[in-house]
C-alpha cells in the first residue's frame, strides 16, 4: 500500500486491495472474470480526497469492490498516458472497465449510495448480458475517431489567425480570462497573445492580456500571503479558487509574467515574477534533490488563514515527487524570468534543476540507438527510488526547450549539443515516420487503451516549436522539416481544439516566420560586448534565436557557424541572409528594428 497515496484526512481507502496498473491486474481480470475497478487520482486533487472520505470509504462499497471487481489505481501526475485515454471529465476518475481495459462506465466524483449502485449494476452486467455488452464495445470501436490523422494540410497564417479569433470569441471583457466559470489561467493561451502583440502591436490584444494577468494575479486565485497560483478559479470573477497550487502551472504563469514584463516594463508584472518565485524557492525547491517538488495539497481551512495563523496550522502537504517535464518548464521559467529581471542567482536555478534532470532521471538504454542521439532513456517522475516511465513526448519537448533556453543566456555554452541529442532521441523513439507527428509514448508493451498511441496537440506543439529553434541555432533543416511535418499533420483538423490550439497556432506562426538569430562574438567580460548581448537578449521577436560565442570558449562552434573568431562584433541573420558584422549597440538595434518589417502582414 505504500505505493498509493490517499487523503490526509481520516479514510479507509486504503482497505479496497488496489493494484497498481500493470500486467498482474489485467491478468488477474482475466482469470478470475472480473471487471476491472480504475481510479484515477491525484495527490493534490480535493475531489480525489472527499471520495477516499466518503465512498471508499463507505463499508458496503468497500466490500463490493473487493468481492466483484479487480481495483486499480492510478496516480495522473504519474501516469498521464493513461489518463488520457481513460479520464471520464476530470479528477478522480471513476472508470469501470472490462478485463481488456475497454470502458464499460463512469464518471468522476461518485457519492457512496450511487457508488453502491454502479458497482452492483455494472458487475450484474457483465455477468448477465456479456455477448450483448462485448457487441457494443466492438460498435463503439468501429465508430472511434481514428487517434492519430493521417491527413496533412497547409500551413498558413489562416491557421493563426483563426485561432486569435476564437480566443478573441472566448475573452471575458468584463472579468478578464476566457470563458465563464470555472476560469483556468489558460499559460499557453497567454503565451500566444503576448507573441501576437510582439509580432503586430494590436491594441485589444495588450488589453486581453493587461485585464487578464491583473485579475489573475489581484484575486482569489492567487495566493496573496505566500505567494503562487493556485489551479483554478470556481467564479467567473476569479474570486474562490480550488487550492491546490501545481508546479506545472506556477512554472507557466512566471514565463508569462517574465515575458509580460519585457514586454511591459512599466505595469508591475516584475511583481508577481519576484512573488511566484519565493513561493516555488520556499515550498516546491528540494535543496537535497536540486529539483522542484511536483504540487502542494489544497487546504482550504489553511489558505482562509492570514500569515500569522498560517504559521501555527502547519502547511499543506507537498508531494516530494520529481516530475521531468514539470522540472524543465520551471528551468525554463527561471531563465525568462533571468531575462525579465537580470538576477544571476535565478540562472543558477534553472542550471541545477536541468542538471539534476540530466543526471539523476535518466537510466541507460540497453537498444541500441542512433549515434547522436541520448544513450539515456528519460525518465517521467521519481518518487525516490529512480525514474520510472520513459521516453514520454512531454518530457522530451519540455527538456529540449529547457536544453535550449539555457543555451541562449550565454552562459551554458554545452546546453546546444544536450538539445541535440535529446531532439535526436525524441526523432528515434517518437516520430511517425510515415504520417509525421509525434507519438506521446514509445513503442512498448502495454495494457488495454494505453497500447494505442496518440499524438497531443500541445506536446507536438510544444516539440515542433523547439525544433524550429533548434534549426535556426544549428542551421540543421532536417529539425526543421520534422517540426513542419508534425505541424502539418493538425492543419486539417486544429479547429476542433478551439482555443486550445493556441500553443499549435504559436508554433504555425513560428514556421511561418523568417526566423531572426543574432550572434554577439567576443571575450566574456568585454565592456562592448555585453553592451551587444544585453540589446540582443532585451530583443522582443517571437521568432528570435541567440547565441553568445567567446572565442576562447566557443572556437568549435564559431568555426562551424562561420563567423571570424578575432573580430569583435554582432551578426543578425534573417534566414540566412546575415548583416555586415556590427561593432556599436545602437547599430545593433537599429538593424533589430529593420528585421522587424518582416513581421509585416499585407
Amino acid at each position: 500500500m505504500a505505493s498509493f497515496h490517499f487523503s490526509p484526512r481520516p479514510n479507509r481507502a486504503h482497505e479496497i486491495g488496489w493494484r497498481e496498473w500493470g500486467s498482474e491486474a489485467f491478468r488477474e481480470a482475466k482469470e478470475e472474470d472480473r471487471p476491472i475497478l480504475l481510479g484515477i487520482s491525484a495527490v493534490w486533487c480535493h475531489w480525489c480526497h472527499v471520495m477516499d472520505e466518503t465512498s471508499y470509504s463507505d463499508p458496503e462499497v468497500i466490500r463490493l469492490i473487493n468481492e466483484r471487481y479487480v481495483p486499480v489505481r492510478v496516480d495522473n501526475d504519474q501516469r498521464p498516458d493513461v489518463n488520457r485515454r481513460y479520464n471520464m471529465g476530470g479528477w478522480p476518475t471513476t472508470a469501470f472497465l472490462t478485463p481488456d481495459g475497454e470502458i464499460l462506465h463512469g464518471g468522476t466524483y461518485v457519492p457512496p449510495q450511487q457508488m453502491r449502485d454502479y458497482l452492483v449494476q455494472v458487475a450484474d452486467v457483465w455477468r448477465d448480458k456479456r455477448p450483448e455488452l462485448e457487441t457494443r464495445i466492438r460498435e463503439a470501436q468501429e465508430k472511434e475517431t481514428p487517434r492519430a490523422s493521417k491527413e496533412r494540410g497547409q500551413l498558413s497564417w489562416d491557421i493563426v489567425d483563426t485561432v486569435g479569433s476564437l480566443i478573441r470569441g472566448q475573452y471575458d471583457p468584463q472579468y478578464g480570462g476566457f470563458g465563464r466559470e470555472p476560469k483556468f489561467p489558460q499559460s499557453k493561451l497567454l503565451r500566444f497573445l503576448i507573441d501576437e502583440h510582439r509580432r503586430h502591436g494590436y491594441p485589444d490584444v495588450a488589453a486581453m492580456i493587461h485585464k487578464t494577468l491583473g485579475a489573475m494575479a489581484g484575486g482569489g486565485m492567487y495566493d496573496q500571503v505566500e505567494g503562487g497560483f493556485f489551479r483554478y478559479a470556481t467564479t467567473r470573477q476569479w474570486q474562490i479558487p480550488h487550492f491546490e497550487k501545481m508546479l506545472e502551472d506556477n512554472a507557466e504563469l512566471l514565463a508569462v509574467y517574465s515575458e509580460a514584463h519585457r514586454s511591459f516594463p512599466n505595469a508591475g508584472y516584475d511583481r508577481v515574477v519576484r512573488d511566484v518565485i519565493r513561493w516555488m524557492d520556499a515550498v516546491l525547491w528540494r535543496d537535497e534533490a536540486k529539483a522542484f517538488a511536483g504540487s502542494q495539497d489544497a487546504d482550504e481551512h489553511y489558505y482562509g488563514l492570514d500569515a500569522g495563523e498560517r504559521a501555527k496550522h502547519g502547511a499543506p502537504y507537498v508531494d516530494p515527487t520529481i516530475y521531468t517535464s514539470w522540472n524543465a518548464l520551471a528551468a525554463s521559467a527561471y531563465v525568462a524570468a533571468f531575462r525579465a529581471l537580470g538576477d544571476p542567482e535565478l540562472d543558477e536555478r534553472s542550471h541545477q534543476t536541468m542538471g539534476t534532470l540530466a543526471t539523476r532521471m535518466v537510466r541507460p538504454d540497453e537498444r541500441p540507438v542512433p549515434e547522436d542521439a541520448a544513450r539515456n532513456a528519460i525518465g517521467h517522475f521519481d518518487t525516490g527510488s529512480g525514474p520510472d516511465v520513459f521516453d514520454l513526448l512531454t518530457d522530451h519537448a519540455a527538456l529540449l526547450a529547457g536544453s535550449i533556453d539555457a543555451y541562449e543566456t550565454g552562459l551554458h555554452p554545452s546546453a546546444l549539443g544536450g538539445a541535440t541529442r535529446i531532439a535526436a532521441r525524441m526523432r528515434e523513439r517518437l516520430e511517425d515516420r510515415e504520417n509525421a507527428g509525434f507519438w506521446d509514448a514509445p513503442e512498448r508493451e502495454e495494457l488495454g487503451r494505453v497500447t494505442k498511441r496518440e499524438k497531443p496537440i500541445e506536446d507536438n506543439a510544444l516539440a515542433a516549436d523547439a525544433l524550429l529553434r533548434l534549426a535556426a541555432l544549428t542551421g540543421d533543416e532536417g529539425w526543421r522539416d520534422s517540426a513542419v511535418r508534425a505541424l502539418e499533420g493538425f492543419a486539417a483538423g486544429y479547429r476542433q481544439w478551439g482555443q486550445f490550439a493556441a500553443a499549435y497556432a504559436g508554433a504555425v506562426a513560428r514556421a511561418l516566420t523568417e526566423p531572426l538569430t543574432v550572434a554577439v562574438v567576443g571575450p566574456l567580460g568585454d565592456p562592448s560586448v555585453d553592451g551587444l548581448w544585453r540589446v540582443a537578449r532585451q530583443a522582443l521577436d517571437p521568432a528570435l534565436s541567440l547565441h553568445r560565442l567567446d572565442p576562447a570558449r566557443d572556437a568549435e562552434q564559431l568555426a562551424l557557424l562561420g563567423y571570424p573568431p578575432e573580430r569583435t562584433a554582432a551578426y543578425v541573420c534573417v534566414g540566412t541572409v546575415c548583416s555586415e558584422p556590427i561593432e556599436a549597440a545602437e547599430g545593433l538595434e537599429a538593424e533589430l528594428a529593420r528585421a522587424k518589417g518582416r513581421l509585416e502582414r499585407p
